[in-house]
């Protein structure tokens, strides 16, 4: 994917003063170098979880007057006959060397870990894992290529605490999500572009059960807003082909640890119990 040249250069003459926010606004803009232009500050700050006045902050250390400045010096490159889509990274996955844009792929990885951490900082970030630690029974799912993460997740949270169910779809109702009466019970849902067409539906309809819904998604994500206020949006990995997000990896990570903490010796009690009946039944080598 080409980036227009006066935006990428501005990143990447001010990159070494970025805050952990301004990493991440870089990253979007990258993946997205289109975005200055066809979508409105609110949008962005919207789907970056942060101020508009913190994106203005962002445009001015890159040279810019500000977000409209930006606008109008970046349209002609972004417009003009050299412009490339991000989904051109399905025609040049195959084409470019090895080696060709390793700095850039290193530098938006990061960018894509120290968000999850700096998550970790945040109220909401509190909220969700005392949700994960506390409510009667977790449900987790991911859509199309996710699913991969919310089984995993489900199988380490296991060891945590009891009543951790994977939730696959397959009946085409979710009806493994139905609460008892007075029940507290929290679904995780994890997806990235394009998203599946369940994924707003299963969240209006568990949050019409009562069920706390967290949402792990790209920044791309907009359709989450306004169904609950636990939604964590990191930035999209567009420069891989299929990419496995490290970002939400990340954060799956940092819950599970942070949930170990909140649980403590109830959690600590419940992986010996484990590993004792893994010693017994013969499951490792050594």
């Amino acid at each position: 994917m080409q980036q227009t040249d006066l935006l990428a250069n501005a990143i990447a003459k001010a990159e070494a003063s970025f805050t952990l926010m301004e990493k991440r606004i870089a990253a979007y803009f990258l993946a997205r170098p289109e975005a200055v232009v066809v979508e409105k500050n609110s949008e962005i700050a919207r789907k970056l979880d942060l101020s508009p006045m913190t994106l203005t902050r962002f445009f001015r250390k890159l040279g810019f007057e500000d977000s409209a400045d930006a606008r109008n010096r970046i349209v002609q490159d972004t417009y003009g006959p050299d412009n490339y889509r991000v989904d051109r990274r399905f025609e040049t996955s195959f084409s470019r060397s090895q080696s060709e844009q390793s700095q850039r792929d290193l530098e938006l990885s990061q960018a894509s870990v120290a968000a999850a951490f700096a998550f970790r900082e945040s109220e909401i970030w509190q909220n969700i894992v005392e949700l994960v630690a506390r409510s009667n029974a977790v449900y987790a799912t991911g859509f199309q290529t996710m699913y991969y993460l919310a089984d995993g997740f489900c199988r380490r949270l296991s060891y945590l605490r009891d009543r951790v169910h994977i939730v696959d779809g397959i009946d085409g109702v979710y009806a493994g999500l139905l609460p008892e009466p007075d029940e507290q019970v929290t679904l995780i849902m994890m997806d990235m572009f394009r998203y599946g067409a369940h994924g707003p539906i299963l969240a209006r309809l568990a949050r019409e059960r009562g069920i706390e819904v967290i949402i792990l998604a790209d920044e791309f994500c907009d359709w989450a807003t306004g169904i609950t206020p636990y939604v964590l949006r990191y930035p999209a990995e567009t420069h891989f082909f299929l990419a496995m997000p490290q970002g939400i990896s990340t954060g799956l990570n940092l819950l599970l640890q942070d949930v170990s903490s909140a649980l403590g010796d109830t959690a600590r009690q419940r992986v010996q119990k484990l590993s004792e009946a893994q010693d017994h039944f013969g499951l490792f080598l050594d």
